[in-house]
């Protein structure tokens, strides 16, 4: 949209600059009357005034674009640090359940082994069974 203005306003300058030059080339130097200047100086302030209006809209959206680019990054940094932290706590987590399971085990294991060792023990200080008839 911007080009096209600005592609625009060149177009009516340059017309003018051939009319100009045309009339020139051609003999007649006939000056531009007060009313002609008069509107050539107001379409090239338009044509100014637009070019200024369209590069201030342009640059109003270039900087909305970068300010949503950083929120959208932001954002993304925040989510990306919010899911490391559950990763790191999950992790954490289930180390703490493997270590519980661990003592368990080896609880029970230990429980195991005493039991025998008490039976064994029983086992050797009993009096051996009598003869059998």
């Amino acid at each position: 949209m911007l080009t096209s203005k600005i592609l625009g306003g060149l177009a009516i300058a340059a017309l003018s600059a051939g009319i100009a030059v045309t009339t020139a080339a051609n003999g007649a130097a006939v000056p531009s009357s007060p009313a002609e200047e008069a509107a050539t100086a107001g379409l090239n302030q338009k044509i100014a005034d637009g070019n200024a209006a369209e590069e201030a809209r342009a640059k109003a959206d270039q900087d909305a674009y970068e300010r949503q680019v950083k929120q959208n990054q932001d954002s993304y940094e925040q989510q990306l640090k919010q899911v490391q932290a559950q990763r790191e706590q999950d992790l954490k987590a289930y180390e703490q359940q493997i270590k519980q399971q661990q003592d368990a085990y080896e609880l029970q294991v230990k429980q195991q082994q005493d039991a025998y060792q008490q039976q064994l023990t029983q086992f050797n200080s009993a009096p051996p069974p009598p003869p059998a008839p």
